[in-house]
């Protein structure tokens, strides 16, 4: 445990000296909050690249290094623009004992939930960190690489199984939520209102069945679903508070999330596509996201082309989703977004740009349509899974019957949302049509709470906790 919670305050301390820069625009409680997930994050970026360059048993080491000159550069930065000011060093302290309390409370809990999957994932990150090349490029092919690289460090740490980030990252998942939707409804209604409202939809994700099964549970679900919302409320807030900070919150927030899920950059990608291209965004900040989302990602996966094994899994339950065929795919995927958004700023292009949301969503409709034509029972039951789920067999409860009257009630009520904020329902139409046509390139979506197509209806949860704040809800 000791080990294991130096590691969890020292990439604290990373995300907390990182948010402390911009300590003018994110408040105390939000800095505090965020600073773990971006520690991680800040990790996560480190160690991809520390691995894409060099892999060996020297590569733990030298990432090592790396973030202790990341956070040297942090302190200084602090130091020099006067940032870690007394407030700033008191406020950093307290979160840290604090995260002490969370952690020695999780310990004492002693509460694990795995899979053969989560096998697989903890079984490879462990020979990444010994810098076993054959025995764990196949991860690779099944996940993104950010939380094989936290299981990699297992072996400093003198566990058999680092498991303590998972609940702790939970927990913070919520209270960002809570935070974040509180702070949201608390801009139209009263404190006591906005309390009893944010309670009451916070409550309607922790409390789920399948959300408590995966606050233990190692994987990557979770941790997509605390990187995605972060991105999505980072491009919420860039809209009322433009500057550097939620900018570069979004693409931490962005990168860590294609870093956890395969699919995930193309879910970022529809998401760029239908928020960043609309009216007021301007061409500059626009590319301060995508260029080196783009480039990074690019450099990634031509990486991953030659890490990737030629002989397919041997285990059932482990199969390769990840083949050189897609590798090509994904990179001609990135580069065209690249490009596309970089000959935005002509002038001729302004009539497409404009309605770039729109078409968007036009193209992903039409690509539903087509690959229901062709794999139409494939397909079907696909999308019969995905509704049986959520509505009986996914181990909901009532979370979405409540959620589904809490969306319609202020139309009904003719109650109208900022018009700002609308593009969140874009984002969660397109979201769920690009969840349906994923399954065209895989197997068909089963029924049952472990099922794939499950497991990114979680994803997507903070997502509608945070649209439902954005409304004038009248009950609350």
């Amino acid at each position: 445990m000791n080990k294991a919670l130096l590691i969890q305050l020292w990439i604290f301390i990373i995300g907390f000296l990182f948010c402390n820069l911009h300590k003018r625009t994110f408040d105390p409680a939000f800095r505090t909050l965020i600073a773990l997930p971006i520690g991680w994050a800040l990790f996560g970026i480190c160690a991809t690249i520390v691995y894409s360059v060099y892999f060996s048993a020297a590569s733990q080491m030298v990432l090592l290094v790396v973030l202790a000159l990341t956070t040297l550069a942090l302190l200084l930065a602090n130091i020099t623009q006067g940032a870690l000011s007394r407030d700033s060093i008191l406020l950093g302290g307290a979160s840290l004992v604090v995260l002490t309390g969370v952690c020695f409370f999780v310990d004492l809990l002693r509460i694990v939930t795995m899979t053969p999957d989560s096998s697989y994932i903890v079984r490879f990150g462990q020979n990444i960190g010994l810098g076993n090349y054959e025995a764990s490029r196949r991860v690779f092919s099944m996940w993104g690489p950010l939380v094989p690289f936290m299981h990699s460090i297992t072996n400093l740490l003198d566990q058999k199984l680092y498991w303590q980030y998972q609940p702790v990252l939970s927990l913070d998942l919520v209270a960002i939520v809570f935070y974040t939707v509180y702070t949201i409804i608390r801009e139209q209604q009263s404190i006591l209102q906005s309390f009893v409202a944010a309670t009451v939809l916070v409550s309607l994700m922790a409390l789920s069945n399948i959300f408590v099964f995966h606050f233990f549970y190692i994987h990557v679900n979770i941790i997509s679903a605390l990187y995605m919302y972060l991105f999505v409320f980072a491009l919420l807030k860039m809209q009322q508070q433009p500057g550097r900070a939620y900018e570069l919150l979004a693409l931490l927030s962005l990168i860590a999330f294609s870093l956890v899920r395969l699919e995930a950059p193309l879910f970022v990608i529809v998401i760029l596509l239908v928020t960043t291209f609309r009216q007021g965004w301007s061409y500059v900040t626009r590319l301060k996201l995508i260029i080196p989302f783009v480039v990074l990602f690019v450099a990634w996966y031509a990486r991953v082309y030659f890490i990737l094994p030629e002989v397919p899994s041997p285990f059932p339950s482990a199969t390769d989703l990840l083949t050189k065929e897609l590798v090509v795919a994904v990179i001609s995927v990135l580069v065209g977004f690249g490009l596309f958004a970089v000959v935005t700023g002509l002038k001729v292009l302004d009539p497409i740009v404009k309605r770039t949301p729109f078409l968007t969503l036009i193209a992903l409709v039409l690509a539903s349509v087509t690959f229901t034509t062709i794999k139409s029972e494939h397909m079907l039951t696909s999308l019969k899974s995905i509704v049986q789920n959520i509505l009986v067999y996914g181990n909901w409860g009532l979370t979405w019957y409540v959620m589904f009257f809490l969306a319609t009630e202020p139309y009904f009520a003719r109650v109208h949302a900022p018009t700002e904020r609308h593009w969140m329902f874009m984002v969660l139409v397109t979201y769920i049509l690009l969840a349906y046509n994923l399954a065209y390139f895989t197997d068909s979506y089963h029924i049952g709470a472990v099922d794939s197509a499950n497991r990114l209806v979680l994803q997507a949860l903070p997502l509608v906790l945070l649209y439902l704040s954005t409304l004038q809800v009248r009950m609350f």
